[in-house]
Formats: structure tokens, C-alpha cells, sequence
């Protein structure tokens, strides 16, 4: 085991740098002087212009200046300064702690309700529950995260009033409606995969030996058919973990929750490309390590993968 987790870190350094690299890019060599967009169409002397370009290492050629940052951001935690002087870190520790609350509520309900129905659309195959299993997923994949964000706006929150439709000040409550509209689409990816793994692993040879040993239906499905039908869907989990950082962007936005993905949409709009790329390299980093875990569960979950 202890060589299988190296051999995923060691494949996993240069998916990092990489992903990073591609990220800086993108923000730092876009047309433009970030200089001048900071000074706006205020005054700066050349002194201080050349001071900040110093300061920011803009006069560097580009893989110099992304060597700096990213040997900072794994030997200091050094994600950068704003262009006002705060640093990068503070606001990543500032709205950190919204993000996780969305990604763990809107894991939780994926997980529970995903894994629940599509569990029972299997086991019950071709009667009422699996069609409405089949209908409500196939309508909510076909719709898009902002329909669904707005639409349970406008019933759980504006008409029922049972939820809050923006902001966090109610503490957990607050996340229901985000949590429900981040996980939506994954909900019913979960539950569609489930199913089509549960009802292949239920016709198999070893859930047919498991009934002929007198087992229960019980045990049979949630000791053998389940454990293997897991496989995939948590490998799907894990990497849906991670990109609810990247969907986070939306969802925080249109629920104004002070989040990272809420930041970078700001930031965007104020061309703070210090902030935009510090947070998305957070999510770069969070991103492997997530499917890093996903990999090791994996092998725990199938023992054979390991010695593969």
C-alpha cells in the first residue's frame, strides 16, 4: 500500500504544476498593464511605477515570475499581495471557512440522496419508484445550475419562506437552497450511476452464489452487490468535490454568500489577477489532493487496483 501512495503522489506533482502554470497564465498574460489599471486615472510617478513592477516581479520573464510564485505559495504559503498590499492568504482564510460549509452540505445531500435513490431504483427496477428515479433525474440534468438556483428562489424562498435567499447570517439554514443547487445535477448523476452498477452487480455470478448460501436480501445487497457497485460512484464524488470549488463561482454569486467563489467573481470584475489566481490555485491544489484520496479509497475498496 505504502508504494501505491507514493506512486499516485509522484504522478500527481506534475498534474499540479501543470494545472498552475496553465492558470497563471491565463490571468498574467492577458493584454494589459496591471500598473495602470491599478492607478486608474490617478497620477503615479515612475519611481513608484518601477517600485511596484519590482515589487510584483513584472519585469521578470514569465516562467521567473511563475518559479517565484509557486515557490512561495509551497515553501510560505505565500499566495501573493493584492495590488492594495493585503495578502491573498488573509482573504483565502477570511472566505474559506462559507466555501466548505456549501461543498459539505452540497456533499451530503449528493451522497444521501443520490446513493438512496439510486439504491432503491434498482432494487425496485421497472416499477413506479425507478421511473421517477429515471424522469426526475433525466429533468434535472437538463436543466442548468442557475435555473435551478433561481427557481428554488422563487419557491422555498420567496413564496414558502421557509429558507433565506441570500446571504449567510442564518448560519447553517443559509446553505440549504445553495447546497441543494450546487448538488442538483450531481444528485442525479450519483443516483443513474447506482443504479445501472447495483443492477449489474445484482445479476451477477458471486450475488447469485451469496443467495444460494441462504444469505438475506439485505446482506446480499448491502454486503456484496453494494460494496462493489460503490466504486465508481465514489470515485465520481471525489471528483465532484472538487470541481464544487470551481461551481462554487455561480452558485455563491447568485446566493450573495461570502465565499472564494464569490471572491474571484469580484475580483474578476475588478481585474485583481493576484486574488484570482491565489484562490484558483487553491483550488488546483485542493482539487488533486481530493482525487489523490479518492485513488487511495479506491484501492481500499478494490484491492486488486493496487498490485495493477
Amino acid at each position: 500500500m505504502t508504494r501505491y501512495i507514493i506512486r499516485r503522489l509522484l504522478q500527481f506533482i506534475p498534474v499540479l504544476l501543470i494545472a498552475t502554470l496553465l492558470v497563471y497564465a491565463m490571468v498574467f498574460l492577458m493584454p494589459g498593464d496591471p500598473i495602470r489599471a491599478l492607478a486608474g486615472d490617478r497620477p503615479m510617478s515612475d519611481a513608484v511605477r518601477e517600485t511596484l513592477r519590482e515589487q510584483y516581479n513584472l519585469d521578470d520573464p514569465f516562467l521567473v515570475q511563475y518559479g517565484k510564485y509557486i515557490w512561495g505559495v509551497f515553501t510560505a504559503a505565500d499566495f501573493g499581495t493584492t495590488f492594495t498590499g493585503r495578502p491573498v492568504l488573509d482573504i483565502i482564510q477570511q472566505r474559506l471557512p462559507v466555501t466548505l460549509q456549501l461543498a459539505a452540505v452540497a456533499l451530503v445531500i449528493q451522497s444521501v440522496i443520490g446513493i438512496i435513490a439510486g439504491a432503491l431504483a434498482a432494487i425496485y427496477r421497472d416499477r413506479f419508484i425507478d421511473r421517477l428515479v429515471q424522469v426526475s433525474t433525466v429533468l434535472v440534468v437538463a436543466l442548468p445550475v442557475i435555473a435551478i438556483a433561481f427557481l428554488l428562489q422563487l419557491v422555498f424562498g420567496l413564496n414558502l419562506g421557509w429558507f433565506p435567499i441570500a446571504g449567510a447570517r442564518e448560519g447553517l439554514v443559509s446553505f440549504i437552497l445553495p447546497g441543494v443547487a450546487m448538488a442538483a445535477v450531481s444528485t442525479a448523476m450519483v443516483a443513474r450511476l447506482l443504479r445501472g452498477e447495483l443492477m449489474d452487480a445484482l445479476h451477477s455470478d458471486y450475488v447469485r452464489t451469496a443467495t444460494a448460501k441462504g444469505l438475506t436480501r439485505g446482506r446480499v445487497v448491502g454486503r456484496h452487490a453494494m460494496r462493489n457497485s460503490l466504486i465508481p460512484v465514489v470515485t465520481f464524488l471525489g471528483a465532484d468535490l472538487a470541481t464544487m470549488m470551481g461551481g462554487s463561482i455561480v452558485v455563491e454569486s447568485i446566493f450573495n454568500l461570502p465565499g472564494l467563489g464569490n471572491q474571484v467573481f469580484q475580483s474578476i470584475q475588478a481585474q485583481e489577477g493576484t486574488v484570482v489566481v491565489g484562490i484558483v490555485t487553491l483550488f488546483v491544489i485542493f482539487f488533486v489532493i481530493v482525487n489523490l484520496v479518492v485513488d487511495l479509497l479506491y484501492g481500499l475498496l478494490d484491492p486488486r487496483i493496487r498490485y495493477e
